[in-house]
């Protein structure tokens, strides 16, 4: 996963150098900004600038079509979910933001985003019961595309499942395992599958 760190400057309102408790969650949120150009470096801008430092207002990932964006270190809040200075939303989840900019293309955004969720879990040992919607801690209607398509919660998560199952080889591998196995009683093949080269 190839991520750009672009930090808010510490010591900023909305980068208050809390210690992060956990994480528990991966918060889902949409940008509900869809500008031409409202893509992950646009907001890596304003997250440094006044107007999200005074609300203040800060998250850990933005994540677009072509790249994802950290702005804030995973051992640190950031405040995102609208539930205060000590609810769960703010204090022990990550918080990813997903672009849907009118330029940008959105499936590829999601996709984007499921491959950032699953990595996160993977680092941090968590289930997939961990990643939940803004709507979770305050009842907005976030994130939004995502909530308004039918069914489109369940596939953002069965998308999140895909990374984290175990790679498939090749059928001509397989295949070939097979017939090294049968001639040797089955240990080779084993030990091949067992050394087998895993994603993340």
């Amino acid at each position: 996963m190839n991520i750009t760190q672009n930090f808010i400057p510490a010591g900023r309102r909305n980068r208050p150098g809390i210690k992060l408790t956990g994480p528990k969650y991966i918060t889902i949120h949409d940008t509900a900004n869809p500008a031409k150009g409202a893509d992950a470096l646009m907001h890596a801008r304003y997250l440094k600038g006044d107007d999200a430092a005074n609300r203040p207002a800060s998250w850990h990932f933005t994540v677009d079509d072509q790249r994802v964006v950290q702005h804030i270190p995973l051992d640190e809040v950031a405040w995102h979910a609208g539930d205060g200075s000590k609810g769960p939303g703010n204090t022990s989840s990550i918080a990813i933001e997903i672009c849907e900019n009118v330029d940008c293309d959105r499936a590829k955004a999601e996709a984007n985003a499921a491959e950032l969720v699953a990595y996160l879990l993977k680092q941090f040992g968590l289930p997939i019961d961990a990643v939940v919607q803004h709507n979770r801690w305050t009842g907005k209607d976030c994130p939004r595309i995502i909530r308004h398509r039918p069914g489109g919660w369940e596939a953002f998560l069965a998308a999140v499942r895909e990374h984290l199952s175990p790679p498939v080889p090749p059928a001509d591998e397989v295949s070939a395992w097979a017939r090294e196995g049968a001639g040797l009683g089955g240990r080779a093949a084993a030990s091949r599958t067992a050394r087998a080269p895993k994603t993340r």
